[in-house]
């Protein structure tokens, strides 16, 4: 459906709506993923941190901010929290003395394989029913839409 000026005017318009539509589901996303992580004693800001430290090793605070998608603030407020519980470790970054790294510790590691069962099971909820080319698909065009609008390198 092509969209036209002014804001939507009937419900296909607003269920078309792209930013409406990733609204909602992340929402609802944030929502269950919260709940379901809540057992193991974390939340989402927490579980994102651990992946992107599983996958760049080292980053800074401001960095898992923007990967983990959430604020600064909250970013240094959680990884405070993971180093306290022995999740996560500062260190010196190797090229540059001045600057500050955060990395997972081994109990962060283990703790990370021990609740991605939860993003799997939701994740399955999410995509079940949906063809892997239209999965594909849709991961090309978010990525897309998020270099659009990138305002970080990373």
């Amino acid at each position: 459906m092509k969209w036209k000026a002014g804001p939507p005017a009937s419900t296909d318009q607003l269920q078309s709506y792209i930013p409406y539509l990733m609204n909602r589901l992340a929402n609802r996303w944030n929502l269950d993923q919260n709940r379901d992580l809540s057992e193991y004693g974390v939340n989402n800001v927490v579980f994102r941190t651990l992946s992107v430290l599983n996958v760049y090793k080292t980053l800074t605070v401001n960095e898992i901010a923007v990967l983990a998608v959430t604020e600064q603030s909250t970013a240094s407020r959680a990884i405070e929290s993971m180093v306290t519980s022995g999740w996560v470790k500062r260190e010196i970054a190797e090229e540059d003395q001045r600057r500050r790294v955060v990395a997972l510790t081994p109990d962060g590691e283990a703790l990370l394989k021990k609740i991605w069962p939860v993003m799997e099971k939701n994740y399955g909820r999410l995509a079940e029913g949906i063809d892997i080319d239209d999965i594909e698909t849709c991961a090309r065009v978010l990525a897309a839409m998020i270099r659009n609008i990138r305002q970080n390198d990373i």
